[in-house]
């Protein structure tokens, strides 16, 4: 390592010392012998002091350092168990164990634990016969602590706890029980139950429900398996071939799973992409033409929006994989083969095409201006407002689409131009033409969708692009990029390319990463249990309704049987309705509010709070839940119980009559 580049670690290092010393504070730790806290003290310490010599004292570090991998090499293969313990301990610290967990929150206070943990791993993974640590050394370290903190965090809300821990999460446990479990409720057999749920997602989610009497807690661990395992199958994937590369495909994989995070990317579309990457490598299109079938079935049934991924993908792996000399026809009626059977299969899913072309027209005649009359297929999406200033920093989501934009592709469409300099690859014109326009169009539709209310709280929306620059990079990997990765030819800039790939997309895993919630004492939520069993007998008992808007896992996993399932007025279909200002939808819920149709109504505690435009994290959509449901829901009704640490509330009808038809914003309607 240079000078140069030794001063500006060195400048990064103290300045993330003085950044995280204030609100670290292990001693705290250490006071109370909490075992976490000595052993990660120690970790750091050992693993700090070590770098902070090779930093400093160039020559007595050198011999330091050679002194640990001697060390090291006595492991033998051992060391790789004990990287993979070691890239553990990282995530679980910040994540699971307490108080660690608030010591590690701060941002600078992860960067530093990262960057100590990834030293420590570089010193695991280097080459026996390696006197020092060189750049792949460290590459792989960051990989191997990065993909470790991305699959450990999704099983933080892995418990057993009965009430909701996210905006959304018990009613979405609530919808995945429709298909296998609807044994569970009290509703007449044959008639359907609605839920605002892709089949796709409810089948793939739902599968947990055919063990008998499971519980909540392997309920929200098959979720965790579903947002982890899928995604480093479709990493490793992406790039196993060719063979004489497995090694260093196997790194690479783990940085396809890094990107792929970045997202986050559904499941059902990451299964839908595996599918795909098996098509178009098998060697039979036997083989392939039915597992295109599957993918675009399945992507369509999921999300209308996903219709044309499979196949487009389809062709954009075969578009990329052609040669300027070679003879293209073999290729183009391979991908016509298989694209073909990819739509095809999508069509086969029902409506979907007739609605993305529906929702497609209105959303362009909205960005255009040209309001008009949009199919009822669309009149959500065309009806909600586009809320352009999430292309910009905001509280939704601090970096902003296009920043996020250019720090999740910015380094891989870098090392693309590398390779092109190389000589790696060189495409016909129209098959480039074909590459950089199906992905445009993936990012044009993922933008479009971001900007809408209700998203661009992060990039999740542009799923099948990134997805489209993953299946790019592996290609391009194939071709040679893979073999130029493992050459020591890079030059320094081009090294900062390969640091970048590692480093940016932690930026991702750490703003989404979310530690083991802190939950009320037992207790407490048992008294909150308690109060709602209660409640709910008392209003069935007396012949009334319950209508669960929040917190329908109560119903899949305590209550279910005890009280009649009412379908309608569920919480995502009612915020999803409130951003589209459904004035009919709503004038018939004021209708049963006017009239008190329900004995008791269990939602998350209701406030009238209204935010400033963008001052605040959705701000948009909690002014509209406020206007639709919070204020027209708290004329007609009062709070019986409320549980904020539960986030829940019990409403029952108010015995005095307000003047109500004033703070709505359409008129009660029985139709």
């Amino acid at each position: 390592m240079s000078r140069v580049a030794k001063g500006v670690v060195t400048l990064i290092g103290w300045w993330l010392i003085v950044a995280t010393w204030r609100p670290w504070h292990l001693t705290g730790g250490l006071r109370h012998h909490s075992p976490a806290a000595i052993g990660l003290a120690a970790g750091l310490v050992g693993v700090g002091g070590l770098l902070g010599v090779w930093l400093f004292f160039p020559h007595q570090g050198g011999r330091v350092l050679r002194g640990a991998l001697h060390l090291r090499a006595r492991l033998g293969w051992l060391r790789w168990p004990l990287a993979v313990a070691w890239a553990a301990v990282f995530p679980l610290a910040a994540l699971y164990v307490h108080p660690l967990v608030v010591k590690l929150a701060p941002s600078s206070a992860r960067w530093l634990a990262y960057g100590v943990f990834v030293f420590g791993a570089a010193l695991l993974l280097a080459p026996l016969s390696a006197d020092t640590l060189r750049l792949p050394d460290l590459l792989r370290g960051g990989l191997l602590v990065a993909a470790t903190f991305a699959f450990l965090a999704a099983y933080t809300n892995v418990t057993a706890y009965p009430f909701t821990l996210t905006w959304s999460e018990g009613n979405r446990l609530w919808d995945y029980s429709l298909f296998f479990g609807r044994g569970r409720y009290l509703y007449p057999p044959g008639r359907p139950i609605f839920s605002y749920t892709d089949p796709g997602r409810r089948l793939l989610w739902g599968l947990i429900f055919l063990v008998p009497g499971v519980n909540i807690f392997w309920v929200r661990f098959w979720n965790a398996v579903l947002f982890s395992v899928p995604y480093v199958l479709l990493g490793w994937m992406a790039f196993r071939r060719p063979r004489a590369l497995s090694a260093t495909g196997l790194w690479a994989g783990l940085w396809g799973y890094l990107f792929i995070a970045q997202g986050p990317i559904y499941a059902p579309l990451v299964l839908s992409a595996l599918l795909v990457l098996i098509a178009e490598t098998a060697s039979s299109l036997g083989v392939g033409v039915p597992l295109m079938l599957a993918a675009g079935y399945y992507a369509a049934l999921t999300r209308f929006t996903w219709l044309f991924a499979p196949a487009l993908w389809a062709v954009l792996l075969a578009a990329a994989r052609l040669k300027p000399s070679e003879n293209v026809r073999p290729a183009v009626r391979r991908a016509l083969w298989l694209g073909g059977s990819g739509l095809a299969g999508a069509l086969l899913s029902g409506k979907a095409l007739f609605t993305f072309v529906d929702t497609a027209t209105a959303m362009a005649g909205k960005i255009l201006g040209h309001a008009a009359p949009a199919a009822p297929a669309a009149n959500v999406a065309s009806s909600q407002p586009l809320l352009w200033g999430r292309l910009a920093p905001n509280p939704t989501f601090p970096p902003g689409i296009v920043l996020g934009l250019l720090l999740a592709v910015g380094p891989v469409v870098t090392l693309w131009w590398l390779w092109y300099r190389r000589g790696l690859w060189r495409l016909p014109r129209r098959a480039a033409w074909g590459v950089f326009g199906i992905l445009g169009f993936f990012l044009a539709v993922g933008v479009v969708a971001s900007l809408k209310i209700g998203g661009g709280s992060n990039l999740h929306n542009l799923d099948m692009f990134l997805l489209g620059v993953l299946f790019v990079t592996a290609v391009l990997w194939q071709r040679g990029g893979g073999a130029h990765i493992g050459q020591s030819l890079w030059k320094r800039g081009e090294q900062a390319v390969l640091v970048a790939l590692v480093l940016f997309p932690m930026y991702f895993v750490f703003l989404y990463s979310r530690p083991v919630p802190t939950l009320p004492p037992r207790a407490h939520w048992q008294q909150a249990l308690s109060r709602t069993a209660q409640a709910v007998q008392d209003a069935v008992v007396q012949g009334g309704e319950v209508l669960f808007i929040d917190q329908r896992q109560l119903l899949t996993f305590v209550l279910g049987r005890e009280v009649p399932l009412i379908p309608e007025y569920e919480k995502k279909y009612m915020m999803d309705q409130a951003m589209a200002a459904n004035k009919a939808y709503f004038a018939r819920y004021y209708h049963d509010l006017a009239t008190h149709r329900f004995a008791l109504i269990v939602t998350e505690p209701l406030h009238v709070r209204y935010k400033l435009a963008e001052a605040g994290s959705f701000a948009a959509e909690n002014n509209a839940w406020v206007r639709w449901v919070s204020v027209p829901t708290l004329c007609y009704y009062r709070p019986l119980a409320v549980f904020p640490e539960e986030g829940l509330e019990l409403l029952v009808p108010r015995e005095e009559k307000l003047r109500c038809e004033q703070a709505l914003p359409v008129p009660p309607s029985d139709e």
